[in-house]
């Protein structure tokens, strides 16, 4: 699969909620995640916890628009803005924007996501 594949699968797994499509993205054990609150995340498993936790939410949604995207033989890293929705407990609804750095590396015959930071945007 190529970078742009991967990538494709990458965020459709998220979009769908599809933890094991999401797992086939990723390396066999350490990656970096910084969230959005600033906590720093290393482990594929721990990564892929998080991920179960929220794919079991079924109220939210995520449009995802490519911001940027620079590709060499070994590296890629796209930047994409996300429009996050979501209904608070109280039936509110909770909108929220974002820039995900996401960060690929070649390994072997496959492209997998090896960093992941997602940064509020803050309107001033």
């Amino acid at each position: 699969m190529t970078f742009r594949e991967t990538l494709d699968k990458h965020l459709r797994a998220i979009q769908e909620r599809n933890l094991q499509a999401l797992r086939e993205t990723l390396p066999e054990n350490e990656l970096v995640l910084i969230t959005s609150d600033g906590q720093l995340v290393r482990s594929v498993t721990e990564f892929l916890s998080m991920h179960q936790s929220w794919f079991a939410h079924p109220t939210w949604s995520l449009g995802v628009t490519p911001v940027h995207i620079q590709e060499s033989p070994q590296l890629a890293v796209a930047v994409l803005r996300l429009d996050y929705r979501d209904t608070r407990p109280d039936g509110s609804p909770l909108h929220e924007t974002s820039y995900l750095t996401l960060v690929f590396a070649q390994q072997g015959e496959r492209w997998v996501m090896v960093q992941d930071q997602n940064t509020p945007i803050r309107t001033r």
